[in-house]
């Protein structure tokens, strides 16, 4: 036999309690003590030595209390084995979907302290069962024994905690009380930054290696795992500490939502984000900025853990994707346990929806979980590419080539099906001409987002590049974005016999390339010679030469307009058109030029001025300048870009 077989030594037997019922009538509430004896390995049941409850006439047991002792002879926990049938029917029908009790089990078993909160229900059955059109009498005579029992068991906690109550406030061994089974429950999530409802699943003590002891709280959510939507388990458990004396509830990081001062707030405000978040679909693109969050595992234990970290740009809700891209992640997203209808979530699964949506930022280039408060709708600028510094014949081409390939009845395709459907474009030029800009104005005229990857990110060897490679236009492709491949020099080069890593690098990037149906744009710093095989797979090919004093003055021209039409950045700019010609003759490229703006804009506004070209001077003076090329020096601040 197990050490964990029960045998109940000094319990009656089956046959004995038959004998001993006909003779005179049992107590219905029954306690034991299952204590474990180091004599036989098993635990056993000894009768409770203490005062019984006022003894009440009944038929049989109704309750079997048992207090459960480890092998140390520490009360671990007491459990309530519910021998009526009537009350075990009454406790199923007020805590059928409540985690951890075995109201299915013969005979049903729960925790003691479930008695506690079901007093009023209880007391409501009894009323209803005495109401019926036909009394049982059995089933009256056995509620009013559970209710007396959930009545008189807790009645010093229940003036204690009344107490407590009326001041707000509770200890930290009776929290259990305020948390009853399925409550709504409050937290700030300290991750995302967001106020967050949750349904508590479980509440344990647990202790920890130092001896120390906390509650641990586990909740339901509604979340997307990528596969269904639907009940998931919150995965990162919440922790009460223990504590001295009584602390105000609100205090706790985790309460009952009820105890929340503004409850009515929170619930208007769960209640619409639980809406939005219902209707989210992935491959959306959105504007995020503000605290995100993400996974990664320990190295000392392996063990995983959620970590902060600030969001930018924008961002594309895509939870199957997170899935697919992060398989190796432990509690990212939660894993639905329960399939649910989007559009017929109840009030309360509305409210419960979690606040973290999962999708790649496009600015950190990085997969996260995203505070969906912080999401917002993208407004699309295609005055960006009106902006652009470029030949009016390029921006003809560019214009045309992109729109045509994003048009529904786009014509791009090869003698073989689903090949050569993509454009690829070739940018050249020195840092600062304009290169990355035009991508960007790309995006933007085709209401698309931009994934930016450089040739670092893809790795040297040449099996890692054809698994990046893969990756990134897989990914581009799904999600209909304008795919930048910046500093791509290693993949145009001529193929040449000295050189094997080189020119394993280049084949798979033209194999990869041939069945791309997206836009990808390619840049370059130095135009060198290309591989042949490659010139003939591009179709747009530009080249940025330096910029002259008219497209420098453009430039000057078209930020400082952005800076006077931007409401975000709350400060006057005045600057002549004398002034953007002195400026203009400054030998700087584009990038330079809008550090040296962004740098006299945050001047300005230290000093509480107006933007002027005497900020830019002084920004020109601290950071200084070259002769001949007058080219401006990187001094922190302003940089000569790539």
């Amino acid at each position: 036999m197990s050490e964990s077989a029960t045998v109940a030594v000094d319990a009656p037997k089956t046959s004995e309690v038959a004998e001993t019922e006909q003779k005179k009538p049992r107590n219905p509430i029954l306690r034991y003590d299952e204590i474990f004896d180091v004599q036989t390995g098993q635990t056993r049941l000894v009768k409770t030595e203490r005062s019984e409850l006022k003894r009440q006439s009944g038929r049989k047991g109704v309750l079997c209390v048992r207090r459960i002792f480890d092998n140390k002879g520490l009360l671990t926990k007491t459990d309530v084995d519910i021998k009526s049938s009537h009350v075990a029917t009454a406790m199923q029908d007020m805590h059928s979907d409540v985690d951890g009790i075995s109201l299915r089990t013969r005979p049903p078993v729960v925790p003691h302290e479930i008695f506690f909160h079901s007093k009023i229900g209880l007391e409501q059955k009894l009323e209803d069962a005495r109401k019926s059109e036909n009394p049982n009498q059995d089933q009256i005579s056995d509620l009013v024994i559970a209710a007396n029992f959930a009545r008189e068991e807790f009645e010093v906690i229940t003036a204690n905690v009344d107490a407590l109550l009326a001041s707000g406030e509770m200890t930290w061994d009776l929290l259990w009380t305020i948390f009853a089974p399925n409550v709504l429950v409050y937290r700030y999530h300290p991750l995302v930054e967001e106020h967050q409802v949750l349904k508590l699943r479980t509440m344990r003590k647990v202790p920890r290696p130092d001896g120390s002891i906390y509650w641990e709280v586990n909740c339901h959510i509604v979340a997307d795992d990528g596969v269904k939507f639907g009940l998931a388990y919150e995965p990162y458990s919440m922790s009460i500490d223990q504590f001295d004396g009584a602390r105000k509830i609100v205090d706790l990081p985790v309460f009952p939502l009820d105890y929340h001062p503004d409850s009515a707030d929170v619930h208007a405000k769960a209640l619409s984000r639980g809406r939005r978040f219902a209707d989210l679909r992935d491959t959306r693109v959105m504007e995020t900025s503000g605290p995100a969050m993400f996974e990664k595992r320990l190295p000392s234990n392996w063990r995983a853990v959620p970590y902060k970290f600030s969001s930018h740009g924008r961002a594309i809700v895509d939870v199957s994707g997170f899935r697919s891209f992060n398989a190796n992640l432990e509690s990212m997203p939660p894993r639905v346990h329960r399939t649910l209808s989007r559009d017929g979530l109840t009030y309360e699964q509305l409210l419960i929806c979690t606040p973290v949506i999962l999708g790649f930022c496009f600015g950190n280039k990085k997969w996260g979980g995203f505070g969906l408060s912080r999401l917002r709708d993208v407004t699309w600028n295609d005055q960006v590419f009106h902006d652009l510094v470029l030949a009016k014949p390029s921006k003809t081409l560019v214009h045309a080539m992109v729109k045509q390939q994003t048009s529904e009845d786009s014509e791009f395709d090869d003698i073989i099906s689903g090949k050569g459907k993509g454009i690829v474009c070739l940018f050249s030029g020195p840092p600062g001409s304009g290169k990355t800009l035009t991508a960007e104005a790309v995006a933007e005229l085709t209401k698309r987002p931009l994934y930016s990857v450089s040739a670092g990110d893809l790795g040297i060897e040449p099996r890692t590049v054809d698994e990046t490679l893969s990756q990134a236009l897989e990914l581009a492709s799904k999600w209909n974005a304008v795919l930048l491949l910046d500093e791509a020099d290693v993949f145009l080069q001529a193929r040449t016999a000295e050189n094997v890593k080189r020119n394993a690098l280049v084949s798979i990037f033209l194999r990869q390339l041939e069945y791309y149906q997206g836009i990808l744009i390619l840049t370059t710093n130095r135009i060198g010679q290309f591989d042949a095989a490659f010139e003939s797979r591009v179709h747009v090919s530009l080249q940025y030469p330096d910029l002259d004093e008219n497209s420098r003055r453009q430039i000057w021209k078209t930020f400082i307009r952005n800076l006077r039409e931007s409401g975000r950045q709350n400060v006057d700019v005045r600057i002549e058109d004398k002034d953007l010609a002195r400026l203009a003759r400054l030998n700087v490229n584009g990038r330079q030029i809008k550090n040296i703006i962004n740098c006299a804009r945050i001047v300005a506004k230290d000093m509480d001025d107006a933007l002027s070209v005497s900020h830019i001077d002084l920004v020109l003076e601290v950071t200084g300048r070259t002769s001949g090329k007058e080219q401006v020096k990187t001094n922190g601040f302003v940089e000569n870009g790539a």
